[in-house]
């Protein structure tokens, strides 16, 4: 079981990548590129779903499982849950009984505010439309 401390500093770390230039760099120049044929609202939904589905790829790829530092280690193995896939799932589990914790929340929605951005999404517009 790991302590509310712990899973903090591991979300912050995890925040931080998120953040990095090099990751919203990457989020960005996959998302540029529209795949839209027209404006219509189902074409805008398909390049919305498109660029979250680009956002998830590079959390996993690059923030979880991405050499972050220069001994080419993951985030993943930095916290100490092993190499590859099986590392993210074991750190997934172990933070799962704090993700609701607010300042984990704070810490990943502000992070996850800034890759949305990067991506094009108009975070504030989706907002909008699902209170209104």
């Amino acid at each position: 079981e790991m302590s509310i401390v712990d899973a903090r500093n591991m979300m912050h770390k995890v925040s931080l990548r998120m953040q990095d230039a090099e990751v919203l760099e990457k989020v960005a120049k996959a998302c540029s590129v529209s795949v839209a044929m027209n404006d219509s609202p189902e074409a805008q939904q398909i390049d919305m779903a498109r660029k979250h589905t680009v956002v998830q790829q590079i959390m996993v790829g690059d923030v979880y499982l991405g050499s972050n530092n220069n001994n080419g280690t993951s985030l993943v193995e930095e916290c100490g849950f092993g190499k590859g896939e099986k590392g993210y799932v074991r750190m997934q589990s172990a933070l799962a009984e704090h993700q609701s914790d607010p300042l984990i929340t704070q810490y990943v929605g502000s992070a996850m505010i800034q890759l949305l951005k990067s991506a094009g999404i108009d975070v504030e517009a989706m907002q909008r439309q699902y209170q209104g």
